[in-house]
């Protein structure tokens, strides 16, 4: 696969998030088509990948930043979460999802991507989300 920041359908997926930031009903929207596509997956194939529990995670970030419970990420890190969600649920990509497994490799592959660029961020998140529910 070409590098991830050169894929012209992340290319497109970064441009769309960051108009999508600013939209809270949009954010959303976003969070509902990604656990509805997260639930639609055959999960037993999945599970092992730690996929799930990564796009669950950026879930609960967007959810949180939505709501402005959470605001301690960098922008263009939110950006990334945003544009590998959008990229995610969208069907037509690098490699088109109808193809049979083969048609996620790309979605997964950008989300680890995105997962381990901003490790950092996900781990602060986690803290907080911590702490947060502690109280």
């Amino acid at each position: 696969m070409e590098r991830i920041e050169q894929n012209r359908f992340f290319k497109k997926a970064m441009s769309k998030a960051s108009e999508l930031l600013k939209s809270n009903p949009k954010l959303k929207n976003l969070v509902t088509r990604v656990s509805a596509r997260l639930t639609d997956l055959n999960m037993e194939n999945i599970r092992t990948s730690g996929f799930v529990n990564r796009a669950r995670i950026f879930v609960r970030m967007v959810k949180a930043y939505a709501k402005g419970d959470y605001r301690d990420i960098q922008w263009q890190n939110m950006v990334l979460i945003v544009a590998a969600l959008l990229y995610f649920i969208t069907p037509v990509d690098l490699i088109p999802d109808f193809i049979p497994i083969t048609g996620l490799v790309d979605d997964f592959a950008v989300m680890v991507w995105v997962y381990n660029r901003i490790q950092q961020e996900v781990d602060k998140f986690i803290l907080w989300e911590k702490e947060y529910a502690a109280e």
